[in-house]
């Protein structure tokens, strides 16, 4: 997994561990233990209700939604790191944003508007977001790894030179 040279200047290294073992497991668990709740919910669950703070909710995960999106262009503009993390959450947000504005649409003509503008906005915007997701993931492994083989490069060099001189790299 690692590539270490006897003093370990320049070698690939692998990311340390920081999340402990055990949470995946613990995740994995969770999701499948959530299956039969969300079995149940399908089967006790009304077909319709009435929520006390419908327009809050709606505004709350809008405003939230919109913030990620200004927040992925203005990263993309800015060449900021990790902007695949805020393009992936995007996506995720604006998936989850068409599903529920289709599935709660209380009349057809709400509904036929919510399915057109899921599929002709939502869900395509989602898609470009998970590929710049996708495309600013492949550029940072790729400059990870220029920036290894520079290290590595320059590490060799380094020891040559000393040798030539009769030193050692500690």
């Amino acid at each position: 997994m690692t590539d270490q040279s006897a003093s370990g200047i320049g070698a690939k290294v692998a990311p340390p561990r920081n999340v402990p073992h055990w949470t995946g497991w613990l995740l994995l668990v969770l999701g499948f233990f959530t299956l039969p709740w969300t079995a149940n919910l399908a089967v006790y669950l009304p077909d319709k209700s009435e929520a006390a703070h419908y327009n809050a909710s709606w505004v709350g995960f809008d405003l939230l939604l919109c913030a990620l999106l200004i927040r992925t262009g203005w990263s993309l503009l800015r060449r900021r790191a990790y902007v695949e993390v805020t393009a992936g959450m995007t996506a995720v947000m604006l998936l989850i944003d068409a599903w529920f504005d289709v599935l709660s649409a209380p009349t057809f003509k709400e509904f036929v508007f919510a399915l057109v503008l899921a599929l002709g906005v939502e869900v395509p915007l989602a898609l470009f977001c998970l590929w710049v997701s996708v495309r600013a993931e492949y550029e940072r492994r790729r400059r990870e790894d220029l920036m290894s083989t520079v290290a590595r490069r320059l590490a060799e060099l380094t020891r040559r030179r000393l040798a030539r001189r009769g030193r050692r790299l500690p």
